[in-house]
């Protein structure tokens, strides 16, 4: 109820109390510019304030300013303003402080918000689009966005559509000519415009990118005029099942479409029923990806000049390469620092794959590969082995798992599911271990139709990863012909391949998976203490197992060739090892490598004595850092357990070494 003198131009204001005032920051007293700044032009609403704009377009100042600053451009106006401040005495104190001022990139310079007229939108259909949500009609990919979505349709303003911009769709409202313009009754409003535009002019601003682009789920169809070919179009494709975008425009794009949606398609109602939205609604699912990000975590853009060219790139690494990589590293919706180190790994899957499809080829003709049943009638039940039944039945688990993947928008969980059968299953133990079965002219029929069974389904699945190698090698496998495109096809579901196989007379077991997975543990661990020791070269190599049950016994006895050839080695003995002899634990039991006969004993020990005073080094240095108690009192406590943990490791390396030291 009371009033303080503003210095200039020297007038009377009303004392006001508002909570959005920082008590704290300054003198916790703000004088309000309701024409000049979005905060306080929100207070003088509330507070019935009026508003003086003192600013023209051009960024001078104007009468309202004062005659002393009337004409001045505003950052000169300030710092005359500060001096006359000054010799008046009334400027009690100056603090330097970080102010949050927006930046043009564009412009070079600080944004003046200044009070102006625009057209606002007031939103339609809100209520219904937040229930399209939360009743799972529309599912986000992932969901921890629906709070997001709803949080902002919760906390609506009216939409300001109009901008002043030179291209866009102009806004639809024609004034009549020599007209102040402030009859609202008078204007005219359509999409055609008036009967006698010379006697009109159009509004000069354009409409808001997204005002445009919220209705583009339709809009792209020939709507509201849709001919009859538009029309069934827009029938037969409107809804679309998934929109892929990105989280930053969650609210610009994707709640505004489906609003757009529910206001415009279909008849005019108040208010909508669950199947309305359900058939209104422009999608079924949004899949939110991450963005990629430079090595410092900073968004990728043209002005900052940290995005690589993807052609680079592409030459570099391939399509495919770029494809897998970069999706083998982005979970769902989260997002990822960009490396080539990713894409690299991509580009060497592709060749991974190229060079199994390679070695399917030079094995020889295998016959039909035109569709799934022709492969399988090739194969001889009675020639499947364990490793065969084994990859038939992870090839099934991993149609399913890849199509569960697909099917919750995890794309890069496929792509490690992928990965896991194709290039550790696949290459690195199935096509390993039936080398010797292409030896075999009555077995060698059917362990080519099990690679090209895999090979086909693979393909495949990899398709919407790696579309260009994938779409190569089904023409080069001959799974299709020249019309016969990968696209056209699906790998169905691990039941459809069981039961093609079942057709056969091929039984499928999850004891065979485990069996594969037993034997390629058992390799694993022999082939480790033998690189361990620099022999992984060395073909002549002696290992001891101790079973750890009958049932192991006698599959170690039955895969013992095969074995033997996988480990490199001479012997597989089912017996206790030499004392000394270095060994590892897997599900089969107890691995031992012999050394005796194969290793240089000078050297040998001249090499676990080097390595045995480089962990004393490492181990004295650890416990001098524990024993500093400005290290274990000042140091964060992951940092110092970390340093246990390393202490303990190293201590065991050394006692292990010192071990084989003594056997040896």
């Amino acid at each position: 109820g009371k009033n303080v003198w503003r210095p200039f131009p020297r007038a009377q204001i009303p004392i006001i109390a508002d909570k959005q005032i920082e008590l704290g920051f300054g003198t916790g007293v703000l004088k309000v510019t309701p024409a000049h700044d979005q905060v306080d032009f929100a207070i003088g609403q509330r507070h019935g304030l009026p508003i003086i704009d003192v600013m023209n377009p051009d960024g001078t100042m104007n009468a309202l300013a004062g005659p002393e600053l009337a004409g001045m451009e505003r950052f000169a106006a300030r710092k005359k303003a500060a001096k006359m401040l000054e010799e008046m005495g009334a400027l009690v104190k100056q603090e330097a402080y970080e102010n949050s001022v927006g930046f043009s990139e564009r412009g070079d310079c600080p944004i003046e918000p200044r009070l102006s007229e625009q057209w606002f939108l007031r939103y339609p259909k809100v209520e219904e689009a937040k229930r399209a949500v939360e009743q799972g009609i529309i599912k986000f990919y992932p969901d921890h966005w629906t709070k997001t979505y709803l949080h902002w349709l919760g906390n609506l303003q009216d939409w300001c559509i109009s901008r002043q911009v030179w291209w866009g769709h102009r806004i639809p409202v024609w004034y009549p000519k020599g007209d102040e313009r402030s009859d609202p009754a008078r204007w005219h409003v359509s999409v055609d415009g008036p009967a006698d535009p010379e006697n009109w002019e159009q509004d000069e601003d354009t409409l808001d990118t997204w005002a445009s682009s919220w209705l583009w789920p339709f809009a792209t169809f020939g709507w509201p005029q849709a001919n009859a070919q538009q029309q069934k179009e827009l029938d037969y494709w409107y809804p679309t099942s998934a929109l892929v975008t990105g989280p930053d425009i969650i609210f610009f794009w994707v709640a505004r479409m489906i609003i757009a949606g529910l206001e415009f398609m279909g008849e005019e109602k108040e208010t909508l029923s669950d199947d309305d939205i359900r058939a209104r609604s422009p999608f079924k699912d949004v899949y939110f990806t991450g963005i990629i990000r430079d090595a410092k975590g900073q968004k990728m853009s043209k002005s900052l000049g940290n995005s690589p060219d993807p052609l680079d790139i592409i030459d570099q690494y391939g399509a495919d390469g770029l494809r897998f990589g970069i999706l083998s590293c982005a979970p769902q919706g989260l997002d990822i620092l960009f490396s080539n180190d990713r894409v690299e790994q991509g580009r060497n899957f592709a060749n991974k794959l190229w060079n199994a499809a390679r070695f399917r080829q030079m094995a020889g003709t295998g016959g039909d590969n035109s569709s799934l049943e022709k492969i399988i009638a090739r194969m001889d039940g009675a020639q499947l082995d364990s490793d065969d039944r084994a990859i038939l039945g992870r090839l099934a688990q991993t149609i399913d798992a890849v199509n569960k993947d697909l099917d919750a928008y995890e794309f890069n969980k496929g792509t490690q599911d992928l990965f896991a059968f194709f290039w550790t299953d696949f290459c690195d133990w199935y096509l390993e271990a039936s080398k010797a079965r292409l030896q075999d002219e009555t077995a060698k029929p059917t362990a080519l139709a099990v690679q090209d069974l895999c090979l086909r389904q693979v393909l495949l699945l990899l398709h919407p990863y790696m579309p260009f190698i994938t779409e190569q090698l089904w023409h080069d496998m001959g799974f299709g012909d020249e019309k016969d495109f990968i696209g056209q096809h699906n790998a169905g579901t691990g039941e459809n391949l069981k039961a093609a196989l079942a057709q056969r007379g091929v039984s499928l077991s999850d004891g065979d998976i485990t069996q594969m997975e037993q034997l390629r543990e058992l390799v694993g661990q022999g082939r480790a203490l033998k690189a361990a020791r620099n022999l992984a070269a060395k073909r002549d190599s002696v290992f001891y197992l101790l079973p750890s049950g009958d049932a192991q016994r006698t599959l170690v006895l039955q895969q013992n060739e095969k074995l033997l050839r996988l480990l490199g080695a001479s012997a597989l003995n089912i017996a206790p090892a030499p004392n000394g002899s270095p060994a590892a634990v897997c599900a089969l039991g107890t691995l031992a490598l012999d050394l005796a006969g194969t290793v240089d004993a000078a050297a040998e020990t001249a090499r676990l004595q080097k390595e045995i005073a480089r962990l004393d080094g490492i181990i004295k240095g650890i416990n001098a850092k524990l024993s500093n108690a400005a290290f274990t009192d000042k140091a964060p406590p992951a940092v110092v357990e970390g340093a246990r943990k390393q202490l303990e490791e190293n201590t065991a390396k050394r006692d292990e070494y010192q071990r084989l030291l003594a056997a040896l």
